[in-house]
């Protein structure tokens, strides 16, 4: 029998806020004064070995490379630094893959 893998903090506050943003997102998001709602996709770790990761741009991401310097929500896939790595597995971008499921994202204008 496989060991249980330890899941961060991080981690669960991320599946967390994840699961109240999809809660959410099926009624979509009001845009107050000063913000506009975008819909960003989400990506998903291809690597078998992974749990799998999935960015999803309404949390953000806590940049295992710098974390100093975390991923806000709001930023799109295609934004993220070129040396960004699934901090499950170590992989990199090009290892991930569209899910065709977007989200609403508020960002202030």
């Amino acid at each position: 029998m496989a060991k249980p893998k330890m899941t961060d903090r991080r981690d669960i506050l991320a599946l967390i806020f994840a699961g109240i943003f999809a809660a959410f997102g099926e009624r979509g998001v009001q845009a107050e004064p000063n913000t506009k709602v975008i819909k960003l996709e989400k990506w998903s770790c291809t690597n078998h070995d992974c749990d799998p990761y999935i960015y999803d741009p309404s949390v953000g991401d806590m940049n295992i490379n710098d974390e100093d310097n975390p991923i806000p929500p709001g930023v799109a896939f295609e934004d993220l630094p070129d040396d960004w790595i699934c901090h499950v597995c170590g992989d990199p971008k090009s290892h991930f893959e569209p899910m065709g499921e977007w989200v609403d994202v508020v960002l202030q204008v």
